[in-house]
């Protein structure tokens, strides 16, 4: 299978996935939609598992790239802070049957479950390196202690999960869709007021 046709493979399955959700949806579904024949995709996938963890990779690359920030000023350390988040929301989007019964599919996957698991502690400490930098650059205040922002970190990871199981067929409660301004939201009393003016120049441009 060439890349391009693996991409199409990819690409096809998430579709079909967010369409019908992925438990509807065999590898027969998608080589048939995707113009392929249920040979070749199973000769590279030989289970729906195996698709779902190479999408769980993608996913994990695509935000790692965001989340690897090395800026040299606070606005710029800032900036980034807030396209980790709006990239972060994009890719929810994007991947939504991942998050619409998140629980079932990660039970019933346990590689993939170690796998998001470390991923989480690699989003932890990507924060931590940010949050340093931000302190540094008078963006975030000095005032606040590291195990207070420690604390920062795990409530925004552990409202992204909740964000998740709001996706999920058992909510039950309202709760934002705009995961990135939910974020922000939570990082604002945190901010300096250098920072809040850089907040607020990059909300406004």
């Amino acid at each position: 299978m060439s890349k391009d046709t693996q991409e199409t493979v990819i690409e096809t399955a998430i579709g079909l996935f967010n369409k019908k959700g992925y438990d509807a949806v065999s590898l027969r579904d998608i080589a048939k939609e995707a113009g392929t024949t249920i040979g070749n995709l199973t000769y590279h996938f030989h289970h729906k598992a195996d698709l779902l963890a190479t999408i769980q990779q993608q996913i994990e690359l695509d935000f790692v790239e965001f989340a690897d920030n090395s800026s040299k000023t606070g606005e710029a350390a800032l900036n980034e802070l807030v396209k980790i988040f709006k990239k972060s929301t994009e890719l929810k989007q994007r991947n939504k049957f991942f998050f619409m019964d998140f629980d079932a599919i990660v039970n019933d996957n346990p590689t993939l479950r170690v796998s998001i698991q470390l991923f989480r502690k690699r989003l932890y400490a990507a924060y931590q390196q940010c949050f340093t930098r931000m302190v540094k650059f008078d963006v975030f205040r000095r005032d606040i202690t590291t195990s207070q922002y420690d604390n920062l970190i795990m409530v925004l990871l552990t409202m992204d999960y909740a964000w998740e199981l709001r996706r999920g067929p058992k909510n039950t409660f309202d709760f934002p869709v705009d995961s990135a301004q939910m974020n922000l939201n939570l990082i604002y009393p945190y901010l300096t007021e250098n920072g809040r003016q850089i907040y607020r120049g990059i909300v406004q441009s």
